[in-house]
């Protein structure tokens, strides 16, 4: 058996314990920090390519939102004008088992790159405003859900009863018609090259 002995005082004993915290509150910062950023592709149309399409950009956005500023910027990074004075916030709570619907819900969430499926059961805050800039009539409502100050989920979506929609934050009507145009074009050009 070996036994040894070391002569330390309680000086450097709390120095080094505080050397020990301090390091382990850089790096909980750190990491913090690093889950605030999402990156959003968005189309960038004032670069066009020689086909006359807007070629795909990245931008990079801030998840946080702490504040009212910082979840209006997000929402106008994904497009949306929104009435700073609509907000209206509360709590709700992700369900432990998603239902039909609520699973659609996740799928859209998972396609725009956030992960519902690791929240069930959590509170979070629902944060609505509504949208000023949607082409069509009736009330449009951006939604952003906020868990631990970091939006974690989003979407447009309609208010009508009657032919209601909820879509991503990415998902804008005029990329809907511009993809329906260019479909419309591409089949009237085949349809010329084949002489019919």
């Amino acid at each position: 058996m070996f036994i040894f002995t070391a002569k330390v005082n309680r000086k450097k004993i709390l120095l080094g314990a505080a050397a020990v915290v301090a390091l382990v509150l850089t790096a909980g910062v750190g990491v913090r920090l690093a889950g605030d950023v999402a990156a959003i592709s968005i189309w960038d149309t004032d670069t066009e390519d020689a086909a006359g399409s807007g070629e795909q950009a990245e931008e990079t956005v801030s998840t946080l939102a702490l504040t009212n500023e910082e979840r209006i910027a997000y929402l106008q990074a994904c497009g949306w004008e929104v009435d700073a004075n609509s907000c209206v916030m509360q709590e709700v709570i992700i369900p432990s088992d998603f239902d039909e619907t609520y699973q659609s819900y996740a799928e859209l969430q998972a396609r725009q790159g956030f992960d519902l499926e690791k929240l069930k059961g959590k509170r979070v805050k629902q944060i609505t405003y509504t949208v000023t800039n949607y082409p069509e009539e009736g009330e449009v409502i951006a939604e952003l859900l906020v868990y631990r100050g970091n939006i974690v989920a989003g979407d447009i979506c309609s208010m009508k009863t009657d032919g209601g929609f909820t879509r991503g934050l990415m998902d804008h009507p005029e990329q809907d018609q511009t993809q329906t145009d260019e479909t419309a074009d591409s089949t009237n050009t085949a349809k010329g090259e084949n002489g019919k």
